[in-house]
């Protein structure tokens, strides 16, 4: 076997950012669920981090914790290292290793308040998934938290014979080319009415979604000799091997029963093994993807980038395939009593603002569900040290954002996760974080831009007259300020 073990590892895997694996999020998702996780002090795994953003954004958040970050690729651990020395982090880590090899000698790595494995462990060889989880339930504390997400069935049955198609193309074609031949043949299969389709409705949404997703992620999730869908219940056969136990889902929405139809939520209500009743909900909700807690042995603010509903609207949220629609004046009122709390408040203080007739664990729920629908979310206190560590993690990325690198995301650390960012808002970080008065902002945006040969758009359009593109300058400067700076860069 070659140091692949069989992974696809001809190119590197995107930018991305998880708001799931940030500690205050994982910290909250437990609670719910019964299990305290520490908020300080604590020593976190990224087990396959990838290029290192989202373990640099969380570790960002946390100065006073460490954070080790380990992956295969050794491109990918160049980034990281690079990322966050540009960015001043000393209290991140990270490895080039192997699971088998480091599950091998694991004291090597400590022990570990959380670990987290984003999309890896269904994607890989037998023998390293089991080195991997070997390795996590050695380095775990005992009462520390794991967080799993993988793919599962039934949910992905439609799509195998089409990554199937994929490895056969990839035996004469490069990864990418592997992935457009076999979408190419499947869109004729579809045309020509096979068989196929009829029997795997979801087939045809699977593949529109692929022809609009970023190229390197298909050939990370499609071209994997290993790639394997599991059973939720082999999953947890796979960690009880490992001493781990499950806890629930790191998916907010999918904590409550409540939300799905109320035979189904009866019908897990009546199962008495946790085993058979995630199996029924993943059939119920044709579930392809699981975000899973497994245990060894808050504070909330408004989000003033996600819009409220209108009067006749509604607070929708997603279980699985189902949708659940909360009600318009209890969580309006929950967002007007956050709303008057700019530094964010308990859910203790919240209660008791909402009156004696709010009962505390259907405001559990409540929250959960407006933090899941990005409406609220989780906030911490921030120290100057901690502020100011965020600050040089943010003008690293913000000089690479300027020199074209395609960073989305910078570190927030009121919320403990990130802040989504477009090119003109890494120029007015930047102008910021430099201290330039803000009636030279606009200025310094289209500096920006023009070194980046780019051009304020409206509908589209290029914006050429020097009035719209004034007047489009200071509306971004002033969402800026009002909907992100404000909120998770100054608290």
């Amino acid at each position: 076997m070659l140091w692949n073990h069989g992974y696809y590892a001809e190119s590197g895997y995107t930018y991305g950012f998880y708001p799931e694996t940030m500690p205050l999020r994982l910290h909250w998702a437990a609670l719910v669920q019964g299990h305290i996780t520490p908020k300080q002090c604590f020593r976190y795994l990224d087990a396959g981090c990838g290029q290192g953003l989202n373990l640099i954004i969380a570790a960002a958040s946390h100065p006073d914790s460490e954070f080790v970050g380990i992956d295969f690729l050794p491109e990918h651990i160049a980034h990281a290292r690079h990322l966050a020395q540009a960015c001043g982090l000393t209290n991140v880590t990270f490895i080039e290793g192997d699971f088998i090899e480091l599950a091998a000698n694991p004291a090597q790595l400590g022990e570990f308040d959380f670990a987290v494995c984003h999309g890896i462990s269904t994607w890989v060889a037998p023998a390293v998934q089991t080195a991997l989880f070997q390795l996590i339930g050695k380095v775990l504390k005992p009462g520390g938290t794991f967080y799993n997400s993988y793919n599962t069935l039934p949910g992905w049955l439609g799509a195998i014979p089409f990554q199937h198609l994929i490895l056969l193309e990839q035996r004469s074609k490069s990864g990418a080319a592997a992935v457009k031949a076999a979408q190419a043949s499947m869109a004729q299969l579809q045309e020509n009415k096979a068989g196929l389709f009829a029997a795997q409705p979801s087939l045809t949404a699977r593949l529109q979604q692929t022809s609009k997703q970023n190229p390197n992620y298909l050939v990370q999730e499609y071209n994997n000799q290993d790639w394997k869908p599991v059973f939720v219940t082999e999953m947890m056969d796979r960690m009880s091997a490992v001493k781990l136990n499950y806890l629930g889902s790191a998916t907010l929405a999918d904590a409550f029963d409540s939300l799905l139809p109320t035979g189904i939520a009866k019908l897990l209500g009546d199962q008495q093994s946790p085993a058979l009743r995630e199996q029924m909900r993943d059939y119920a909700t044709y579930q392809s993807f699981r975000r899973d807690l497994y245990v060894k042995g808050r504070r909330v603010s408004i989000n003033p980038q996600t819009e409220r509903p209108k009067k006749d609207g509604h607070y929708e949220t997603r279980t699985g395939g189902f949708a659940s629609e909360g009600n318009f004046d209890t969580y309006s009122a929950v967002l007007d009593a956050v709303a008057g709390e700019p530094q964010g408040i308990t859910l203790g203080e919240l209660q008791k603002r909402l009156g004696k007739q709010t009962e505390f664990k259907p405001l559990v729920m409540t929250t959960s569900l407006l933090v899941n629908g990005s409406w609220l979310f989780t906030n911490q206190t921030v120290e100057e040290q901690g502020r100011e560590v965020a600050r040089t993690v943010n003008q690293g990325l913000a000089n690479a954002a300027a020199a074209g690198a395609p960073y989305q995301f910078a570190a927030s650390p009121v919320t403990g996760g990130a802040c989504g960012m477009s090119e003109i808002d890494w120029a007015l970080l930047s102008a910021h974080l430099k201290g330039l008065p803000k009636n030279e902002w606009p200025r310094y945006v289209s500096e920006q831009l023009g070194a980046l040969n780019r051009t304020m758009m409206k509908e589209g359009k290029p914006v050429k007259d020097s009035d719209s593109l004034a007047k489009l300058l200071s509306k971004s400067v002033s969402n800026f300020q009002n909907k992100k700076l404000k909120v998770h860069f100054l608290g």
